[in-house]
């Protein structure tokens, strides 16, 4: 029996209508990974480590349920793996580098290589915020420990000369690092100064 171009075009509507189902739910994925990466940093700025870990795990769940969606048509749904893989890496790396542990590399995430230099990036935007709350706490060693790893960071990502049809933003977050460094160890800086102008004035005082 020969097909008719009604045939033909049953079979592609039905293709798409999976595609445009799978499509839907890879979305709603996503944004439950991206809120949840959103509230597991804010666990690692609160210290609340114990909450960081459940919401890891199931981001790292819904990350697998989200694979497993794309890789029935990877070649259009790939894509969407790029921002929750982003977020997920920079709460991973975050956690990491505040408490001095293994950062773990793109394999052991389980995520792509470009995702993984693209949430690195990001970090650096967290580390400066923790930086600041550490200014108000005047704890010098912790200033220091972070700064060094957000040039760290940064020295890395500028190693990376590759054509931006490959890198994607990745010089655009990288710029933007380097800014955020330039920014925070200025506000160190003022905040030493201020320090010794309050300490003088201090001493001052105490003479009259």
């Amino acid at each position: 029996m020969k097909d008719t171009l009604e045939d033909n075009f049953e079979k592609v509507t039905d293709e798409l209508d999976t595609l445009d189902e799978n499509r839907e739910e890879v979305l709603k994925i996503s944004r439950n990974i991206i809120r949840e990466c959103s509230n597991a940093i804010k666990s690692i700025h609160r210290s609340n480590f114990d909450e960081y870990t459940k919401k890891i795990e199931r981001i790292e769940q819904d990350l697998d349920d989200m694979r497993n969606v794309i890789n029935e048509s990877p070649g259009y749904l790939y894509k969407y793996l790029k921002t929750p893989e982003q977020e997920y890496v920079e709460a991973i790396v975050l956690n990491a580098l505040i408490n001095d542990k293994n950062i773990p590399d793109h394999t052991k995430l389980n995520v792509d290589a470009l995702h993984y230099s693209l949430g690195l990036a990001d970090v650096v935007g967290e580390l400066r915020r923790h930086v600041l709350d550490n200014i108000r706490n005047s704890n010098v060693d912790e200033i220091n420990k972070i700064l060094e790893k957000m040039d760290e960071i940064y020295s890395y990502l500028f190693s990376l000369d590759y054509p931006s049809g490959l890198t994607k933003d990745l010089r655009h977050k990288t710029d933007t690092a380097r800014n955020l460094i330039e920014k925070t160890r200025a506000d160190v800086s003022l905040s030493v100064q201020m320090n010794t102008l309050s300490s003088l004035l201090k001493g001052r005082n105490e003479d009259l």
